[in-house]
């Protein structure tokens, strides 16, 4: 084998693992280490099934940006991605689209790759014919792209904020817009930290973590929590209170660029959305392999160890099984109701009752990525934007690894879901599909924030 090579480098060696990891399909099983000392100029972004100039450096023509892209090094693009998609974890084809952009102006990995042959230029040939040559440089002092910081104008109500979660409210207009950009807080932190730290660590923890959020040095706490709102709960409790006081009846959520974390925290949400108890949530398996037995010893042995006890034999290798009391899709909101637990919600909460809007795209990933499709599956939301970053059906869960010789790091999915509709397909695809071009992401026009408030003024036509 090529890897038993002696002169193989670190490089090669992650291409290769990235090779063998990529046909999993999956967000949660990955591997880092892999580096690149050469830059091509320019950046190339993807919208409509189509590849974009979005920045070029100085000296280029600067009318080149916007412009559509049909062939790179002499190929198709549609070539290239295929080539590419080989190397990468996503596990649809928009959120493919977006984890080749990195390569896309790394000539060297581009070469190792089998993509080009030639590491000194490349070429791009666009819709209307124009092929121009783009040189590779190597110094930073020589990067200087015309759009640079105007590349991305944030619109004024959807410009991300420095916060974990924000409700901004538009009684005016009657609609409420909420951006939840992380799924963590004080609470979820405390409880998830005898996963990952020993137990004679965790008061120390918490007392760090403690006089952190007194300082509002959210910096230090890497925004697992934020330091103005650290209790997501609390948080809720006010926000909905305010939307119904004020008669709000639109809710749009924006999970865009939320990557995940807490199941638990989106489930806390969820029940501020509904009264509903025959909500389903997704069916959940447990792969016995040798892998997960190394990964997460502890959820193994309690896993086999309960099978044993119900079927009186050994689960078989290799195979999917039913999760047990995790699998009871009732119980979503087991913990949230459950007044001894750390994420308990009284029921006499504010419950909004209005029209719910979610806008989500392939940066929506695993805990918010499953929040969107429950919402979906459960007919709570409407969903604008692209497929999200998680397939509805499909392995799941971050479980962090360490190569002992490398060091390299990266993560193994080690659970299994399907969606409360399975029906509805392996890929969450959402009620409209509207992505942002080259364009909108320069002017700072935001169209899937559009369509949500179309979605709302038809609404209000409708009533009339």
């Amino acid at each position: 084998m090529a890897l038993e090579l002696p002169a193989v480098t670190e490089n090669t060696f992650v291409g290769y693992a990235r090779f063998y990891l990529s046909h999993f399909k999956n967000q949660h099983t990955s591997i880092g280490g892999l580096k690149s000392n050469i830059l091509l100029p320019y950046i190339l972004y993807p919208a409509n099934n189509s590849w974009y100039v979005w920045d070029i450096n100085m000296g280029y023509d600067s009318l080149l940006i916007g412009k559509e892209i049909l062939t790179l090094a002499g190929k198709p693009m549609q070539n290239i991605e295929n080539s590419l998609y080989k190397y990468v974890f996503a596990e649809n084809a928009v959120n493919q689209k977006q984890a080749i952009r990195l390569f896309l102006n790394r000539p060297d990995l581009l070469k190792q790759f089998g993509v080009i042959k030639q590491t000194d230029s490349v070429s791009l040939k666009t819709l209307d014919g124009e092929e121009i040559w783009v040189k590779s440089i190597t110094r930073n002092e020589d990067i200087n792209f015309i759009l640079d910081k105007n590349r991305y104008k944030e619109n004024t109500i959807t410009e991300r904020k420095n916060h974990n979660y924000d409700i901004t409210l538009y009684p005016s207009e009657n609609y409420a817009y909420f951006q939840f950009n992380r799924c963590h807080d004080k609470i979820d932190t405390y409880e998830t930290m005898p996963s990952y730290l020993r137990s004679w660590i965790i008061p120390f923890a918490k007392m760090y973590m403690n006089r952190q959020i007194r300082r509002k040095n959210s910096d230090k706490l890497q925004g697992f929590v934020d330091t103005e709102r650290p209790v997501f709960k609390d948080y809720l409790e006010h926000m909905f209170d305010s939307v119904n006081t004020l008669g709000i009846t639109n809710l749009i959520i924006d999970l865009r660029n939320n990557p995940g974390g807490s199941n638990l925290l989106c489930t806390q949400l969820l029940y501020y959305l509904t009264e509903r108890e025959d909500i389903v949530d997704f069916s959940k398996y447990f792969y016995v392999s040798e892998g997960n037995k190394q990964l997460n010893k502890k959820r193994y042995d309690a896993f086999t160890k309960a099978y044993k006890q119900e079927y009186n034999r050994e689960p078989e290798m290799g195979k999917l099984y039913p999760n047990g009391f995790l699998n009871c899709d009732s119980l979503i909101f087991e913990q949230i109701e459950n007044n001894e637990s750390a994420y308990y919600i009284p029921k006499h909460r504010s419950v909004f009752k209005g029209k719910i809007i979610v806008l989500a795209n392939s940066g929506t990933g695993s805990a918010a990525a499953l929040f969107t499709t429950t919402l979906q599956d459960n007919n709570i939301a409407t969903i604008i934007g692209t497929s999200v970053g998680n397939n509805a059906i499909g392995a799941t869960n971050f479980s962090p690894y360490k190569l002992p010789k490398t060091k390299f790091k990266g993560s193994v999915a080690t659970g299994y879901l399907v969606r409360p509709k399975p029906e509805n397909g392996m890929v969450q695809m959402p009620d409209y599909w509207v992505e942002n071009s080259v364009e909108d992401l320069i002017s700072g026009n935001d169209r899937l924030f559009g369509k949500a408030l179309d979605l709302i003024n038809e609404s209000k036509i409708e009533r009339r």
